[in-house]
């Protein structure tokens, strides 16, 4: 099995410097795909600085004294992507991971208010057995509910139970966060659907002056309540 890959090669999500090291960990298969996760390794060490060679690391973890979600990780080489949660016991401090404006994932320091919240990205809806729905979710997680959900509908829940708090719909008047395209890592407010008829994905026109496809718009509140994505970005 392979644990490790040329720097040069690693997903360009993964904001490490590419010429210091030869190699790099390559994430474990878990919720999130390869090419849009980064390994806990590289979140601890070269993002959060938390120790520098890899056997430190593993020793953090293997204390207990993070948590990904709300929930204790010892595997070095999970990833962790977009909208996850990252939790550094000791210190307290909590981390949202998020696009910035060249397509990485980077860490920004989250706020009291909103570090037990998680959002979740309503993928696909489908019918399973007895009639019940399993919603599917961006990061790879699935569940059972009768709630009125559609794809590209967002929910946040409570960590780390995961309990349903709030629906967000995509409609027009919502604050989204984009996450690939030209703009990616920016925030806007949504103006008009454009739904296609086709297979292709639905137009979504932006009160700020631009356009983008539906894949790359994350629901993140409305115009009178919505997340704040104004943490100090973590270098």
């Amino acid at each position: 099995m392979i644990t490790r890959t040329k720097r040069q090669m690693l997903p360009r999500v993964v904001k490490v410097a590419r010429k210091e090291y030869f190699w790099g960990a390559s994430a474990r298969p878990g919720r999130h795909s390869t090419e849009s996760s980064v390994p806990l390794l590289h979140v601890l060490r070269d993002y959060l600085h938390l120790g520098d060679k890899e056997r430190e690391i593993t020793r953090i973890l293997n204390s207990g004294f993070v948590l990904v979600d709300g929930k204790k990780v010892k595997d070095r080489r999970i990833g962790v992507g977009f909208m996850d949660l990252v939790t550094v016991v000791p210190t307290s401090q909590n981390y949202r991971v998020l696009y910035d404006r060249r397509g990485r994932l980077v860490l920004r320091n989250e706020s009291e208010k909103f570090a037990g919240v998680k959002y979740l990205r309503v993928k696909n809806k489908r019918t399973v057995s007895d009639r019940k729905t399993q919603l599917s979710f961006h990061d790879g997680q699935n569940t059972i509910s009768d709630a009125d959900l559609t794809p590209g509908d967002v929910v946040t829940v409570k960590l780390p139970e995961k309990k349903f708090q709030e629906i967000l719909k995509m409609q027009p008047g919502s604050k989204v966060f984009i996450t690939g395209g030209s703009h990616v890592g920016e925030t806007a407010t949504v103006k008009k659907i454009e739904v296609k008829k086709s297979s292709s994905a639905n137009l979504v026109e932006m009160e700020e002056g631009f356009e983008t496809i539906s894949d790359y718009v994350f629901v993140i509140g409305s115009s009178k309540s919505f997340y704040e994505v104004a943490g100090e970005v973590v270098s």
